[in-house]
């Protein structure tokens, strides 16, 4: 059986919409009856796990232990797809001990998909963190533009790891509406079931659409993989043959 993915929510930059695009990653794999478990890696403020906190757990990557505490969660929970919303503080941490450890690599050989959900902007540090990142780390970048964090993003720039994905587009919210998404209370799978024509409901319904997409892209591209490798090759040459058997 194949591993459940762990999906980063990244950006080494704050307010560009990291937990509300973990938020919304977490409420689209419930509403899809997966069985889900969260990482929140802002120790000072942890909304997500206040969010979720039966399904998300706080963790401090300051340390050795609460390292740790992270990779060992993350490699022994196979069943379980994992969202970690890094957040902008601990983001070069993170991906530091990453690369210190071989996590994703460790992840691939355990058959384990690693996607980074990057947040992009148009500030020029952050395209060069975004290339350094996807030359060492052997994960699926999937790039996300956040209309109302950045009013426009390059492809050039943020580039995904395979072209079909695109990009994901969060589409810009008013401030009324940002208010109303940002309630303690609020919950966009309620809100789909108890507003079905609400101003609301085609932001989430679009999302939603795109994570599908992005998941089933992603499902072809492995079992593209399985067929190649499972493709009998052609048979050798009949001089090579011939020496062999001699």
């Amino acid at each position: 059986m194949q591993p459940a993915p762990l999906y980063i929510v990244a950006s080494p930059r704050p307010r560009v919409g990291k937990t509300l695009l973990a938020r919304l990653l977490m409420e689209y794999f419930l509403n899809n009856r997966r069985p889900l478990v969260g990482f929140d890696l802002n120790p000072r403020e942890p909304m997500l796990a206040g969010r979720f906190p039966k399904l998300v757990w706080p963790v401090d990557i300051g340390d050795t232990r609460g390292q740790m505490e992270l990779f060992d969660r993350l490699v022994a929970d196979a069943a379980s797809t994992k969202v970690i919303d890094v957040g902008y503080g601990p983001f070069e941490q993170f991906f530091g001990v990453i690369g210190e450890i071989g996590f994703a690599q460790e992840a691939r050989r355990r058959g384990m998909d690693t996607i980074v959900f990057f947040l992009t902007d148009q500030a020029i540090a952050t395209v060069r963190v975004y290339a350094k990142l996807q030359a060492r780390v052997p994960a699926i970048f999937q790039p996300v533009h956040n209309e109302s964090a950045s009013l426009m993003t390059s492809t050039e720039d943020f580039p995904p790891t395979r072209p079909e994905f695109g990009t994901v587009r969060m589409p810009r919210l008013s401030q009324v509406v940002r208010g109303v998404v940002d309630r303690p209370s609020f919950s966009f799978n309620t809100y789909m079931a108890h507003q079905p024509g609400g101003p609301i409901h085609s932001w989430i319904a679009d999302l939603y659409a795109q994570f599908r997409d992005f998941e089933l892209r992603l499902l072809m591209g492995r079992l593209n993989s399985s067929l190649r490798w499972a493709a009998p090759g052609p048979p050798p040459p009949a001089s090579r043959k011939s020496w062999l058997s001699g």
